[in-house]
């Protein structure tokens, strides 16, 4: 009867640390379900201060392992490039509709953080909300901002690695642009002085790669509503494990896509386990 108590108490101890070992990873091996190699998901934050980043060994010493590193969108490609400057234009109708009230407080809003409403007759609105997150990240240098899929790309162009992506920059843009309405930059300027606070603890969550703590700050801290939050991620990841399938099929793939994808009930981790998939911790 002790020896049975005493593994009972190994196995619930065990068990405890599986649980939280699996919380505190941004990197997972996807194996099972018939692939003849294994393939790799990849949590990443896309901006962080300089101060704040590293790009851990464990995810450069994968890169030479698969055969195609697999980005959400394929920034370097010929046609993507084609469209950057098309995704900086303004659009001249996006304050279209908002009161005289509405259009004074957001810039009231603005010019306290040392910007202006005028900045959006310069480039999209979805450009300017990057400006706004940048901001409220605070960084010592914000030139020296560090895009992790930026790093990614150049070590897996270093081993000739293919690079492969999951959806379109048109398709991202149409859907920034579909999604954003000026009344959500209005919800995002009155939280603005939470955000950096916000920012923090996503920064902190993420480099603990503790994807419960991310998963809370991303969902009880956005400004969008669940509607929006649903087109941003669920249906995004969806359509995403209906083509990461035969991806992995044919080759083995690091996926490098934004860790808040990762989470919640309709995250890729949980999608890709209710397809038959083995999800393994890389701690």
């Amino acid at each position: 009867m002790k020896k049975i108590c005493l593994m009972a108490i190994i196995a619930f101890i065990v068990a405890t640390f599986t649980v939280h070992a699996q919380d505190n990873t941004v990197l997972w091996k996807i194996s099972g379900n018939g692939l003849k190699k294994d393939s790799y998901l990849l949590g990443t934050m896309h901006i962080m201060c300089e101060d704040d980043y590293i790009l851990k060994d464990k995810i450069k010493n994968l890169i030479p392992q698969v055969d195609v590193v697999t980005f959400e969108v394929n920034l370097a490609s010929e046609e993507n490039k084609a469209l950057i400057p098309e995704m900086m234009k303004p659009d001249t109708s996006f304050l279209k509709g908002l009161s005289q009230g509405e259009l004074l407080k957001i810039d009231s809003i603005l010019i306290s953080q040392g910007l202006s409403v005028k900045m959006l007759e310069m480039m999209s609105h979805a450009v300017f909300v990057s400006v706004l997150s940048l901001k409220s990240m605070n960084c010592s240098d914000p030139r020296n901002v560090k895009t992790m899929e930026a790093d990614i790309q150049t070590l897996a162009a270093s081993a000739n690695k293919k690079i492969d992506d999951l959806e379109t920059l048109k398709f991202q843009i149409d859907m920034l642009n579909s999604m954003f309405k000026a009344s959500d930059l209005l919800k995002y300027l009155e939280k603005i002085d939470e955000m950096p606070a916000v920012s923090n603890k996503m920064v902190t969550a993420y480099k603990a790669e503790n994807l419960k703590d991310l998963e809370t700050v991303i969902y009880d801290s956005s400004y969008m509503s669940k509607e929006e939050q649903a087109d941003f991620l669920t249906k995004r990841n969806n359509n995403w494990i209906n083509k990461m399938p035969a991806k992995m099929t044919q080759s083995s793939h690091l996926f490098a896509v934004g860790a808040g994808h990762l989470v919640g009930n309709e995250g890729l981790l949980k999608l890709l386990t209710a397809k038959g998939y083995k999800l393994t911790p890389i701690l």
